[in-house]
């Protein structure tokens, strides 16, 4: 297989995306091109071209004559996005079950079974859901639920990274995998919902408290 090479845009989008995730930037934080060609090195093209994506992505908020913010998420929020991840990545499941590799299945299998760390955790989320989301046949199901699992992925840092039992979370992982390599379609989709809704119930009850704690002070 021939070494991925990153495109500038990418890789500026790819390191900010990285920072938005493991809360180096936080919700609020502001976001412009001026700081980025400074911190990185690079022109603004690339650094205009990052901000604009990570706008598409629901990561940014782009405020007139303001510039651009890292995106907060409020409970309402939270439940909307990931009650659709439940549909469209059940959906995506559906439609390609068939095509999901079983030699990935049988890797991620032998990982999850092993000893984890956060970090290694939060990797095989995303290589499941990677595998889930890249067997649908369908373009725009496939594109639409990749996003949707980039604009959540600060959520599921947050979860894995101190806010749930490790070992909870990956024998959930663990079942949908059991499930997907003997053919039970499903108990797959319907393990699968049961994962994004428990993290779902996790990120309301959290910002829940975060509210409450803001209200108190």
């Amino acid at each position: 297989m021939k070494p991925q090479f990153l495109s500038l845009p990418e890789h500026v989008y790819n390191h900010l995306l990285d920072e938005i995730v493991r809360g180096v930037r936080p919700a609020g934080a502001k976001l412009t091109e001026e700081s980025i060609c400074v911190e990185l090195g690079v022109s603004r093209t690339p650094a205009r071209e990052a901000l604009m994506r990570l706008h598409r992505d629901g990561l940014v908020d782009r405020l007139p004559r303001r510039g651009c913010f890292v995106k907060g998420f409020d409970p309402a929020e939270l439940a909307e996005l990931f009650q659709c991840r439940i549909w469209v990545e059940a959906l995506a499941l559906e439609q390609g079950f068939e095509h999901i590799p079983d030699t990935e299945l049988a890797r991620l299998e032998k990982n999850l079974r092993g000893p984890l760390t956060e970090e290694t955790s939060l990797q095989a989320d995303d290589e499941l859901h990677a595998l889930i989301v890249g067997a649908c046949p369908n373009r725009p199901l496939r594109e639409f639920a990749r996003q949707l699992l980039t604009r959540t992925r600060p959520m599921r840092f947050w979860r894995t990274y101190g806010q749930a039992p490790l070992k909870g979370v990956s024998k959930e992982r663990l079942q949908i995998v059991r499930a997907i390599r003997k053919g039970d379609k499903p108990a797959a989709v319907r393990l699968l919902q049961e994962h994004i809704d428990h993290g779902r119930k996790l990120m309301l009850k959290l910002a829940a408290e975060q509210a409450a704690n803001e209200t108190d002070a």
